[in-house]
């Protein structure tokens, strides 16, 4: 039994253990259920620098840092809902002084007391020696890399865990088909070997070995270390013929490091106490012209090789401080060389020796000559560029502007030199950049807009790149700008041309789906949102009697009369043809839309003059209400037109609101729903397969994969028809999946086939895009097919790019990662906007062919896609042409500098089979 405690004195227990705790290391705290502090132990002061009672009654969160405070609240929590106990949770705390410390807690919520137990333990230091340790690590492989001997490493199995260079040149293989090896199957010559016997003793004695042996496949000696470790092995070793041959010549004299000594890379002089050499080696013969009879015993003097200076460092030599110089040595004939001359002391059998390491650095000298003429031409050529060039300092102070910039600006250098970028920019995000530590390194693509010194305004892409010190600190921004004011403005028009009607100047199809989105958005619960298909009902007969020139009149006049029949807040577009849409919020529901119904037929009905003839058209409206008939607007617009359709079937001039049972359509497609389920079970699926061209060369450089359903009964369905249930119901995401792991592995067949690189394309949908996963669904499929990510393009609408903009921009980051090409479907037909798409890595454009063919009277189709390719090649981004059906708009798009093209008249969607002569090496252009 302890005398020390007994029974009878539980105060001296209670003192003992106050002592304890008030004299640990470690910080102990007692908390309560808000996170202050009910008590606190002496450690406090020496870990935290707060004395106990300044402590007291304060939230723990206030000495967390502020970037570790969600992770320690996500901790409190679990602590009281999950488990009661957490070890070893590393977060950085704020001592008073304002050093950060990085502790290691442990904490205990006792839901009895409800109250936590803490203690902490700075970890500081250990962390520093981890992070030493790794870079001790990198700098060994780093090391291993650069020694002179070949080296290897095999784990307890023996298999090649880690190789240099030297080691895999040495048995003639690569690296890469190495590691991971067993080490017979990479040096098969080993298996009889004498080296192999050394190897195994050493494994299973756990003792290193040093040996030399004749490696018969090369017929060679070799020096071998070998070092067990609680892995396996690690080897060393290297070529020591000459050795050999040297030291059974002259063993008797020159047993001293002779073998080292001769094949240094570097000239080496032994000089004694007396400044006389007692030995060179062959480098310093060859390095400066003498031979080494020459040299040994003569003075250094003799040979103008600093003995004064050897006499003056003798001192400090012998003290143990070596001594590095910069100097020229002279040669024999009287040539010079710059040189780095390290001098010591050394000891040999008592006898003191100098030992001088001459460097050659003309290489050296020679690369800063290069680097400055480097330097000079770079001057020139930024002086000579067409682009504007701007270097501003820590401040945002411009310090260089090359000519271009001050043409562009209308300003002499003088007068830029010392501004700041706000002057000469209306805006400029160097706020951000230069508060932002941890920030951008590079601006690319940015668009802004410089003060001409006439106080005009130019429009230029700018392309910069941000220095940033030790800490994180901007210290200059330099970057160069081209004027894109030209461009601007036409792709302004291009985005007025892609989103309005030409005709009417009505919203198209594009800019509608977009507005009607957006009506859906904002709809409250309780109201709906009226979409009204209306249909000319006697256009074609205007067409036919006066002409298509009265018939754009007439349409035009029509535009104009629903425009005045609508309210402020409602959408008027046409969608092409005579068809319009009318889009509105309802309030009362079916009799609001009827009532802008009633409008819109009253206007329909009053005469329209057209070729000095009066003319009634009517109309034929149909109308689908949101929610009631549909929830998207896909759905909204087919419910609609079903409707409208029913409307001039029942006698013309008249609306009908939709109802299910209106048409067979529905029951076509709940059928097709049906049957589509079990399709890709039941492997009704096929892909076909439409080459791509490349219009410098004509050859085909890739494919798009198109997929088609074989349906049992009614034969191929077209993708129109079920492309979209299968988004609708979800079933995309595993038609996709097939799609992309059958493209892959039918292109990567192809490759191996052929030997060169093919690029296939797959369309992916907003729904696939939008599921958190789909990175590493592409990663699996390129991994489990072998295809180089470089050779697969995953093709994006742009209403699929801006569902979710942040998520479809970290998606496509995630995948660019990967190593793919990422592409924009049908660009033109949605938001044709460059400068927006820019948010996002995309590489490839794919024009449609509906806005290659667009024309108006004041620009012509060329001019619009050679503004568009020429931004797009600002950009980066590559262009590719869709529909391409006869040879005058092929050669258009050659003519426009356009990078590829698709289309019927190059060739058709086929199976695999069918076009894979034409993907050949061998195979004739397809065109041209």
């Amino acid at each position: 039994m302890d005398t020390r405690h007994p029974p009878h004195q539980p105060a001296v227990l209670a003192e003992e253990n106050s002592a304890l705790i008030d004299n640990s290391l470690d910080l102990l705290a007692m908390l309560d259920h808000e996170g202050r502090f009910l008590r606190v132990n002496a450690a406090a002061r020496d870990l935290l620098g707060y004395a106990p009672e300044e402590l007291i009654g304060r939230h723990y969160g206030e000495l967390v840092r502020p970037d570790d405070r969600m992770h320690a609240a996500a901790i409190d929590a679990s602590l009281r809902v999950e488990s009661p106990a957490r070890h070893d949770v590393q977060l950085h705390f704020v001592r008073k002084d304002g050093a950060v410390a990085l502790m290691s807690i442990s904490a205990r919520w006792s839901p009895d007391l409800q109250c936590m137990f803490a203690t902490a333990r700075d970890i500081t230091e250990q962390q520093r020696d981890r992070d030493a340790l790794r870079r001790s690590k990198d700098r060994l492989d780093a090391m291993l890399e650069s020694i002179g001997d070949a080296f290897f490493a095999v784990d307890a199995q023996w298999c090649i865990t880690y190789a240099n260079q030297r080691a895999g040149a040495f048995v003639g293989v690569e690296l890469g088909q190495a590691i991971g090896r067993q080490l017979l199957e990479v040096a098969p010559e080993l298996e009889h070997s004498e080296t192999l016997v050394h190897y195994m003793e050493a494994m299973a004695s756990r003792q290193p070995r040093n040996f030399e042996v004749f490696w018969e496949p090369h017929a060679v000696w070799l020096e071998v270390r070998v070092y067990p470790n609680e892995d396996g092995l690690s080897v060393y070793f290297h070529e020591i013929t000459e050795k050999r041959q040297a030291e059974a010549a002259v063993r008797a004299s020159e047993q001293r490091f002779r073998s080292l000594f001769q094949q240094a890379g570097d000239s080496i002089m032994i000089i004694d106490r007396d400044l006389t050499i007692v030995a060179v080696n062959g480098q310093a013969c060859a390095c400066y012209g003498y031979t080494e009879e020459e040299f040994i015993g003569s003075k250094v003097n003799d040979f103008r090789l600093d003995g004064a200076t050897l006499s003056a460092i003798g001192q400090a030599l012998r003290a143990g401080r070596p001594h590095l110089l910069r100097t020229r040595k002279l040669r024999k004939d009287g040539s010079s060389f710059p040189a780095e001359v390290h001098i010591s002391r050394i000891e040999d059998a008592g006898e003191e020796l100098f030992l001088a390491i001459i460097r050659d650095l003309s290489d050296r000298e020679q690369a800063e000559h290069q680097l400055r003429d480097s330097e000079r031409r770079f001057r020139e050529v930024i002086e000579m560029t067409p682009a504007g060039y701007v270097v501003a300092d820590a401040d945002g102070v411009l310090t260089d502007v090359n000519p271009a910039l001050c043409a562009l600006t209308g300003h002499a250098r003088e007068a830029l030199i010392g501004q700041p970028l706000n002057e000469l920019f209306l805006a400029f995000p160097w706020q951000a950049l230069s508060q932002n530590a941890a920030g951008i390194a590079t601006l690319q693509g940015l668009e802004a807009v410089i003060r001409h010194r006439d106080g005009h305004h130019l429009h230029v892409l700018f392309n910069g790149n941000a220095e940033r010190g030790p800490d994180g600190r901007l210290t200059s921004l330099t970057g160069l700008m081209a004027d894109i004011t030209g461009s601007k403005l036409a792709e302004s028009r291009l985005r007025e041309l892609a989103t309005h009607d030409t005709l009417t100047g009505l919203p198209n199809r594009a800019l509608l789906g977009e507005r009607i989105q957006d009506m859906l958005d904002r709809c409250p619960p309780a109201e709906s949102v009226a979409v009204l298909f209306l249909d000319l009902d006697r256009f074609k007969e205007v067409n036919d009697s006066f002409g298509h020139e009265m018939g754009d009149v007439l349409l035009c006049e029509v535009a104009r009369r629903l425009s005045g029949a609508t309210r402020a807040g409602d959408l008027v577009a046409r969608l092409g043809g005579d068809e319009f849409v009318v889009a509105a919020s309802c309030a009362s529901g079916t009799a609001g839309a009827a009532r802008i119904a009633d409008k819109l037929l009253e206007a329909m009905t009053m005469p329209v003059i057209v070729g000095g003839h009066e003319v009634i058209v009517g109309a034929s409206i149909g109308i689908s209400m949101y929610p009631r008939d549909a929830r998207t607007r896909e759905t909204l617009f087919q419910s609609a037109d079903t409707a409208m359709y029913r409307a001039k079937a029942s006698g013309r001039n008249r609306y009908r609101f939709f109802e299910p049972e209106m048409t067979v359509e529905t029951q076509v497609r709940m059928a097709l729903e049906v049957s589509l389920r079990p399709a890709l079970a039941r492997r009704e699926f096929e892909l076909h397969y439409q080459p791509r061209v490349d219009l410098r060369s004509m050859e085909p450089v890739g494919m798009e994969a198109l997929i088609r359903w074989n349906h049992p009964e009614r034969g191929r369905v077209p993708p129109q028809q079920f492309i979209g249930i299968a988004e609708e119901t979800g079933m995309i995401a595993a038609i996709g999946h097939w799609v992309l792991q059958e493209a892959c592995a039918q292109t990567r067949r192809l490759i191996d086939e052929y030997g060169r690189p093919i690029r296939v394309s797959v369309n992916v949908s907003a729904r696939q895009l939008a599921q958190p996963g789909f990175g590493a669904e592409v990663r699996d499929v390129l991994a489990r097919t072998g295809l180089p990510p470089s050779c697969l393009e995953l093709e994006l609408t742009e209403s699929a790019l801006i569902e979710d903009i942040e998520h479809t921009a970290s998606m496509l980051r995630e995948l660019k990662k990967l190593g793919l090409v990422l592409a924009v479907d049908d660009f033109g037909t949605g938001y044709s906007s460059l400068a927006y798409l820019r948010r996002f890595p995309i590489d490839v454009l794919k024009l449609d062919r509906s806005f290659v063919m667009q024309q108006d009277d004041t620009i012509t189709a060329f001019d619009f896609v050679k503004a568009f390719v020429g931004m797009a090649h600002a950009l980066n981004m590559a262009v590719v042409a869709e529909g391409v059906e006869t040879a005058e708009v092929l050669d258009f798009l050659c003519a426009a500098s356009c990078d590829e093209a698709q289309g019927y008249y190059l060739a058709r969607p086929a199976p695999l089979e069918a076009v894979r002569d034409l993907l050949a090496p061998s195979a004739p252009r397809l065109a041209g």
